[in-house]
């Protein structure tokens, strides 16, 4: 800029004569600039070369923004601006001047798509330890972060095979493993490479990321029910996990208090049944297009036995904008004390229903931050005592990021969601009667069932310590044998401190009203990494 102001004092000093006056009157300042450009460029190639990037973005901003633009004037500035990490005006640059396929656009474009992300497959304590059913309306709602699961990293990657091997070019393909949680992939570039503070601050990340956990978490989940149809619940989770190589392998225990409501013929106290959960499973990313889910566990009740559990799955991602997992899931059906537990009726033993489910969802990235996901799955609940009941559900939605910005210092996260989810059973088992004419509280299975929503999610944090969110859904439900028509809502809200790297602790609390069911959840957990820095 101060050649710039340089220049225009020359030229003002030139208008002062008039006897050159009318030879500079189609002399425009652009024109005059144009005649130093060279000398401009060389002192900006200088400027680049003592990495001096804010003078030398000084001087070719003027330069750039005149009509003396030239190709190598734009990637000069998008030289600088890449140099500088201002990315999307880098991207713009490139973009508005053929400048894509050169190798400063090519990293402009690889660093555009590997972004700070959420972590893409680490588990949670309530997604993975305490809330096990198969369609969870809180669990809908966060389906935003599915949406931005990927960022751009496997476009990333394919810009970054087109460029030589290089500093750069191996540190982004690191952060690239990173993001989509190749760990090992992304230490074996790492610890090849000069170890810059860069470097090892992102080996220390993948360090904290692999750490060995230990979880605790608690929930209380009650329901207000008719007696016959009452489940209140207590669960208190542990669990270990840690990472070999790209997977992690974790080791849960879960003791479950399953509390019934006063039950027609069987006493006036509610009964209650101690709960063993002990699951042991792993998950992670096997390479850049596939990831996986493998478990394995046993609930085995106070009485009456034990029951098989599995949550399973495969996941393939072809591309950053569409994934597909196909998965197979088996628990307890948490809806009644009859179905969590089972009751004797007549004599006999009766409910303690398996929910065997097969399913099929993906999640298809749209224009606009906006996205597509979908669940369809097909099952079988089968019980003792009580028939085998197939089932089918499917749910559709299309939701929107508002606002996706984790440089804002309160309000990262904005998503809204609209979601039709639709579920049919071949027998209605709802209401069970024993030979005196008692009802027990069986599980909602009705011939047709139907519910369309609407759901606005937030999120933020502040200075990486405590973050925060809330939601809230509502909308209309439809049930035909048994036949109603109902407004539906919730709400929810959750607190996460982070004391240090080696300690956090989460509250949430959920609340939901369906019909005549009123549900309450209250979720904490405390999580205690251990690693060395």
């Amino acid at each position: 800029m101060k050649k710039l102001l340089i220049i225009l004092i020359v030229f003002l000093t030139l208008n002062l004569n008039t006897t050159s006056a009318e030879n500079l009157n189609n002399y425009s300042l652009d024109d005059f600039v144009c005649n130093y450009y060279e000398r401009i460029i060389t002192e900006v190639k200088q400027l680049i070369e003592d990495e001096d990037f804010y003078n030398a973005q000084s001087e070719i901003e003027g330069l750039y923004n005149s009509k003396c633009r030239t190709n190598e004037v734009a990637g000069l500035y998008l030289h600088i601006l890449y140099k500088t990490k201002q990315y999307c005006n880098a991207y713009k640059v490139a973009s508005e001047n053929d400048l894509l396929e050169t190798p400063d656009g090519l990293m402009t474009q690889a660093n555009m798509s590997i972004v700070q992300k959420d972590s893409t497959q680490a588990r949670s304590v309530y997604d993975n330890i305490l809330i096990k059913s198969s369609y969870d309306r809180f669990a809908e709602m966060s389906l935003n972060q599915n949406y931005i699961s990927t960022g751009f990293e496997l476009s990333g990657l394919n810009e970054l095979a087109k460029l030589d091997k290089n500093y750069d070019t191996d540190f982004l393909k690191a952060k690239a493993y990173y993001n989509i949680e190749l760990y090992e992939d992304a230490v074996r570039i790492l610890k090849n490479m000069p170890q810059t503070d860069e470097v090892l601050q992102l080996q220390h990340e993948i360090n904290r990321k692999r750490a060995y956990q230990l979880a605790f978490g608690y929930e209380l989940y009650i329901q207000k029910l008719s007696e016959e149809f009452k489940l209140d619940v207590n669960k208190i989770a542990y669990s270990n996990s840690a990472y070999h190589k790209n997977m992690q392998v974790y080791l849960d225990y879960i003791m479950y208090l399953y509390t019934s409501g006063r039950l027609p013929g069987q006493g006036y106290e509610p009964h209650n049944n101690f709960t063993n959960e002990i699951r042991l499973g792993t998950q992670g990313r096997i390479n850049k297009n596939f990831a996986l889910k493998g478990d394995f566990g046993v609930k085995i009740f106070q009485n009456r036995g034990a029951m098989l559990l599995t949550d399973s799955w495969i996941k393939y991602y072809p591309n950053d904008n569409f994934n597909v997992k196909l998965g197979f899931h088996r628990n307890n059906t948490e809806q009644t004390f009859l179905s969590a537990v089972g009751v004797m009726i007549d004599n006999k033993f009766t409910g303690q229903i398996a929910d065997n489910n097969l399913y099929v969802d993906s999640t298809l990235r749209l224009p606009y931050r906006s996205y597509l996901f979908n669940k369809t799955g097909i099952g079988l609940r089968e019980g003792y005592n009580i028939s085998n009941n197939l089932y089918w559900e499917s749910l559709i939605g299309i939701g929107k990021l508002l606002r996706y910005d984790l440089s804002k210092p309160y309000l990262q996260k904005i998503a809204l969601n609209l979601v039709s989810y639709n579920s049919g059973y071949q027998k209605n088992l709802e209401n069970i009667y024993d030979s005196q004419g008692f009802l027990y509280g069986g599980y909602f299975s009705p011939i047709w069932y139907s519910d369309n929503t609407i759901s606005l999610s937030l999120a933020g944090r502040t200075k990486d310590k405590f973050s925060y969110g809330c939601g809230s859904f509502a909308g209309v439900q439809y049930s035909y044998k048994p036949t109603n028509s109902m407004f539906i809502w919730g709400a929810s809200v959750f607190g996460k401190y982070k004391f240090s790297e080696h300690f956090s602790a989460e509250l949430q609390y959920r609340y939901y009203k369906y019909a005549n069911v009123v549900r309450n959840q209250l979720l904490f957990d405390v999580v205690i990494s251990i690693f060395k820095k």
